[in-house]
């Protein structure tokens, strides 16, 4: 067997192997894409809050809004999530499957205001709180009949390599369950398949976890209409994937094959810290500016994965099945994701009885920014190749983006109306579809002397690429479109103190 060179041979199975179960550009964009939220009020008005103050919502924005609190206050909100996605495998029919709906908690807060006395500040209040950004719970399956199959993905781990030398999670689970082999035993490894064979695939994907936010932040008014604010956000990720991906062969059109399952199991988990940094000002008391930066995060993420592989053939007169399980594996990386920049202006209305708000909010990000550092913690070979090349992949088919969010609340007397919309360009610069994200948002409040109440709905919708595996031909991958939708109820109680 001619074996390619050993750095060279661990970087190819490291950027292979990276797609199923470790590190990739999807990765980053998951960790990296934010989506304010907090309180049903800031989520109601298109998560569009970052001119405007006094609601904790904002510190997902701009702090500076916490300088515009003029008593301490509890908060705690709860959000359900529910949704669908339907899938489409290049040109089969589409397949459309519900989420999981669950409970979440949305924020908890606690904010303690200070009138100084003598000075420059008219408020001093200091925040401490939970904020959730994301939910990642999404189930999607798909199904249809292509050429090409997942086996092709495996010769590829395989090439250049002894059995012996072959990775425990896929090119050594195949050779050892017989879905791949070395037919004539002079080290070109073969499958059941040809390129032209047409074979059944699905695949059943289920995902959950969240990105939530320890933030604890210092926010004051100054007698010249300007706000300061400052805070330190601790952000806690988790991640759950299990995909199980099958084919088989109803028609017994491809000789020996029967089906094969192949099931992926990826359970990630870290934390990091970041800090916000905002200045907010007031115009004649009726227009208000704002301007945000938040550093990037710096994540530490602990990745624990497994796989099992089952394939069935016939090879004599009855199927053989042979089942072949992976070890338990772990890897531990760090994660730089990018800096933003949050611009806002808002209006407050005054019209009699009725008054309220108009709010506009620009984030620039740069997910092309988006960092590995794949050899903190190891010094595999091929570990700092293959972080190089990921990251000057990542700096390839990511750009900069413009994330608007537009929002207003309506006052009359104790009752609150809102409603919003928000745009999340497309971070992809590679690929050509639409990736791109659209939230809707409403809400309505009550606001008595101390207690209030608030509800909201938002409404996402998201059209993105899946791929089940990637193989070297890249000619020959397997495109899947996944259309989302997904809806959030969110409710928020506060008590003024």
């Amino acid at each position: 067997m001619k074996l390619i060179s050993s750095t060279l041979s661990v970087y190819i199975l490291s950027a292979l192997f990276s797609i199923g179960l470790s590190q990739t550009v999807t990765d980053a964009l998951r960790y990296s894409t934010l989506i304010p939220g907090g309180t049903a009020r800031a989520i109601g008005a298109g998560s569009s809050f970052g001119a405007m103050g006094g609601d904790f919502g904002v510190l997902t924005i701009n702090p500076a809004g916490l300088g515009d609190y003029r008593s301490s206050e509890i908060v705690f909100s709860l959000s359900f999530n529910s949704g669908n996605t339907a899938s489409q495998l290049l040109s089969s029919t589409a397949q459309e499957t519900n989420h999981t709906t669950q409970p979440n908690i949305e924020n908890l807060g606690l904010v303690f205001h200070h009138s100084p006395v003598t000075g420059p500040l008219v408020t001093s209040n200091i925040a401490i709180g939970l904020q959730q950004y994301n939910s990642f719970n999404q189930n999607f399956a798909f199904n249809g009949q292509t050429q090409g199959s997942i086996t092709e993905r495996f010769l590829d781990l395989a090439g250049g390599f002894y059995p012996e030398e072959f990775d425990q999670f896929e090119a050594g689970l195949a050779w050892e369950s017989g879905a791949i082999f070395d037919l004539d035993n002079d080290g070109i490894y073969e499958s059941d398949f040809i390129d032209s064979d047409f074979v059944n695939k699905s695949q059943e994907v289920n995902r959950s976890g969240q990105i939530n936010e320890l933030v604890i932040a210092w926010g004051g008014k100054f007698v010249n209409n300007l706000n300061f604010g400052v805070s330190v956000g601790i952000p806690f990720v988790s991640f759950e994937e299990e995909k199980t991906y099958f084919e088989n062969d109803p028609a017994d059109a491809i000789p020996f094959f029967e089906n094969l399952s192949f099931t992926e199991r990826l359970s990630t988990s870290g934390s990091g810290i970041n800090f916000k940094a905002g200045l907010g000002y007031t115009i004649k008391r009726v227009i208000r500016l704002g301007i945000a930066y938040q550093s990037p995060s710096f994540i530490k993420l602990d990745d624990n994965f497994d796989t099992r592989l089952q394939y069935t053939f016939t090879d004599t007169a009855d199927p053989e099945t042979i089942e072949s399980v992976s070890p338990d594996g772990r890897f531990d990386y760090r994660l730089r994701t990018p800096a933003r920049i949050t611009g806002s202006i808002g209006s407050l209305l005054d019209f009699g009885d009725v008054k309220g708000f108009l709010n506009v909010d620009g984030q620039y990000v740069n997910y092309g920014a988006n960092k590995f550092n794949l050899t903190a913690f190891s010094d595999a070979p091929g570990e700092q190749a293959f972080q190089d090349a990921l990251n000057a992949e990542i700096s390839e088919e990511l750009q900069s983006v413009i994330n608007i969010n537009i929002g207003t609340e309506i006052v009359y007397k104790k009752m609150r109306v809102r409603g919003g919309v928000g745009l999340l360009a497309n971070p992809n610069q590679v690929n050509t579809t639409d990736e791109s994200r659209k939230i809707y948002s409403g809400g309505i409040g009550y606001r008595g002397e101390r207690f209030f109440i608030d509800g909201s709905y938002q409404r996402r919708s998201t059209t993105e690429n899946y791929i089940p595996y990637t193989i070297l031909n890249t000619d020959r991958l397997q495109n899947v479109s996944n259309n989302s939708q997904v809806s959030k109820f969110t409710i928020t109680v506060g008590y003024k103190i």
